[in-house]
């Protein structure tokens, strides 16, 4: 599901079914559900029974698999860090504390950038075809949090995107980014939610200190 103030950007970017850019960046304020937005986005391209208006029908093998977090056709990266935040639980952590043996284990921190290795093993992934027939979908969050090496390594696969691959970039610090990844994007601004909404949701969420 979205947030109640992403509902106008949700029915405005349906407005790009059937000529889906390759990739889109999704800004905006920190803290405002730009993941759980492209997430929601990711479901809803991978969805084989989709709703009138592009939302995932929930209940198709593409959106089981999704909600499992094993959809063959779909890819999510994140720093280690940043891994539970993205509902990927440890399993960032633990790759890494693998890769660098037990003494990694007691000492390594999780870092919080987008390491190339990482995009190496992207690209493996939108080299091949799609296991389901449909898109390939590939978020990235945060996007700024691309090291120097993986942003000239997404660059590339940008430039001569393959067929088929959605990538969705979510970022609060666009200003952070490559102006060459940028400009090979098509940018979305999320809207901000008005104060009433906010203050409406916080409270149906048990929020004590929600304004009255």
């Amino acid at each position: 599901m979205i947030y109640p103030w992403q509902a106008d950007d949700w029915n405005r970017l349906q407005q790009l079914r059937g000529h889906w850019p390759h990739a889109l960046l999704l800004h905006g304020q920190a803290g405002i559900g730009k993941l759980r937005f492209a997430q929601h986005l990711a479901q809803g391209l991978l969805c084989e029974a989709q709703q009138a208006n592009g939302e995932p029908c929930g209940a198709c093998v593409a959106c089981n698999w999704f909600t499992q977090g094993n959809h063959p056709d779909y890819r999510i990266i994140v720093p280690e860090a940043l891994a539970a935040e993205a509902g990927l639980g440890n399993a960032a952590e633990e790759k890494a504390e693998k890769a660098d043996g037990d003494e990694g284990k007691k000492t390594r921190t999780p870092s919080k950038e987008i390491k190339i290795e990482q995009i190496r093993g992207l690209l493996d992934f939108v080299g091949v075809g799609s296991h389901r027939g449909g898109a390939r979908v590939v978020v990235l969050y945060p996007a700024e949090g691309l090291n120097i090496a993986a942003a000239n390594a997404l660059l590339k696969t940008l430039e001569e995107p393959p067929a088929g691959v959605v990538f969705l970039m979510v970022s609060a610090r666009v200003d952070r980014l490559l102006p060459t990844i940028i400009s090979r994007c098509r940018q979305w601004p999320m809207t901000m939610p008005a104060p009433d909404v906010a203050t409406k949701w916080l409270a149906a969420q048990g929020v004590a200190e929600a304004p009255a």
